[in-house]
């Protein structure tokens, strides 16, 4: 039993890092020496298995192994037995573990989203030695799939991204005479509407960069929400914080939010596939690739009126997306499983590609152009929150070295044993 609580900590762990758009659960899953028995359980789930497991024979093997995990026996059914049960006891961990940072992680990211940026940033940077150093044999082509994945990726990520879905609106900020001049940014300025009875709290940012000159005491600025759906749609008056470089004492909204839309399901399940695909290699974040499609805080915002309110429009998006990632899963494994046994150096280059172009998303520093599109920018002079960005950029490689490191030792033990 004990065996299969390591495995469910092991899941635990891949779960809270697939809520982070930064390192992936297939990290997670590599660096604790459990990746490819994982993948290989999954591939191998189909018709046959479910035949096998409707047998005396399987269950006496599956009794067996949840007594001994050397126990199952030899056999189709025993070794049937070993896959579902490390399944199980790796899915205990993970299904807690999302809902648990479902409910911490998009609070932290709308109210520090540069901050946030710089971690995720530190931690992609730090992940992409793992594929690197898989790779057995560099060639010529190698390093052509390196690049070629890498120069594709930074094309896809630097496509303008549009605020249409995303609900805007305008707020009056009342403060004490600014001592100097002090520019506010989408990336050091967050506004709230706060939690109430009915849904979590959604948070707004400047619609792009504004000047606040010396000795001003108000200023009217346009917001945009950090999440697409139209949950960001609110009455007057629901925007009512605002931090930032200023000590702001009064937040004003006089008319509406407006103009948030929700994604339609057919394309949260389509983001789920590609999600849930990413999520099973090593170094690709499937959070990564719903914040690349503008669904990770609708997911996870989703995610929480559901657990919370039980509201049956989030319902739908929650269970939408777990026949996505279950339907990607059989169906990706199976492909990933055939990729690494015929082309693994290919699989682990391109792979190194994807995330050295898509580090380019987690920039922290952003602005809006007049025409509503995000565009990258320079860390504003005198801007604190740019030391704080450095700061969480270094610890977020440190955490993934540490990580790497624990998972070293945890294989060296296991190999002297």
């Amino acid at each position: 039993m004990r065996h299969w609580l390591g495995n469910a900590a092991r899941g635990f762990c891949m779960g809270l890092a697939d809520v982070v758009p930064g390192v992936s659960g297939g990290t997670v899953a590599l660096i604790l020496g459990i990746y490819p028995r994982l993948v290989d359980a999954v591939g191998s789930l189909g018709a046959a298995m479910l035949r096998r497991i409707r047998t005396r024979t399987f269950r006496t093997a599956l009794g067996r192994g949840l007594r001994n995990p050397a126990g199952p026996g030899e056999g189709p059914e025993g070794v049937d037995a070993r896959r579902i049960l490390l399944l199980l006891s790796v899915a205990a961990g993970i299904v807690p573990a999302i809902m648990a940072g479902s409910q911490v992680i998009p609070s932290l990211l709308s109210a520090y989203p540069a901050e946030m940026s710089g971690l995720f940033l530190g931690m992609v940077a730090a992940s992409v030695m793992i594929p690197l150093r898989s790779i057995e044999h560099w060639r010529p082509a190698s390093w052509a799939l390196v690049l070629g994945a890498a120069v594709a990726t930074v094309w896809f990520t630097g496509l303008p991204t549009s605020v249409n879905r995303l609900a805007t609106g305008t707020v009056t900020l009342a403060f004490a005479p600014a001592p100097s001049d002090v520019r506010l940014t989408p990336g050091n300025l967050t506004l709230e509407a706060p939690e109430s009875d009915t849904r979590p709290g959604i948070s707004y940012g400047p619609a792009r960069s504004v000047m606040v000159p010396a000795g001003s005491t108000s200023l009217e600025l346009e917001v945009v929400a950090r999440m697409a759906g139209a949950a960001a749609n609110l009455p007057p008056g629901s925007i009512r914080v605002a931090q930032g470089p200023l000590e702001v004492s009064a937040v004003s909204q006089p008319a509406p939010a407006a103009g948030g839309r929700d994604p339609g399901l057919l394309f949260v399940f389509v983001g789920g596939v590609l999600a849930i695909s990413a999520m099973t290699l090593p170094g690709v974040s499937g959070a990564f690739v719903l914040l690349l499609l503008g669904l990770y805080h609708f997911v996870l915002y989703s995610l929480r009126l559901a657990i919370n309110h039980w509201d049956p429009a989030a319902l739908a998006v929650v269970l939408t997306m777990c026949a996505a990632m279950a339907i990607g899963l059989l169906t990706f494994a199976r492909v990933l499983k055939g990729l690494f046994a015929r082309w693994r150096d290919g699989t682990l280059a391109v792979l190194v590609g994807l995330m050295l172009g898509s580090l380019r998303k987690l920039w922290p520093f952003t602005d809006y152009t007049a025409q509503g599109r995000e565009v990258l920018a320079w860390p504003t002079t005198g801007d604190p929150a740019t030391g704080t960005v450095a700061l969480l950029f270094v610890l977020g490689v440190g955490a993934v070295l540490a990580l790497d490191g624990m998972g070293r030792r945890l294989r060296q033990t296991r190999g002297r044993a």
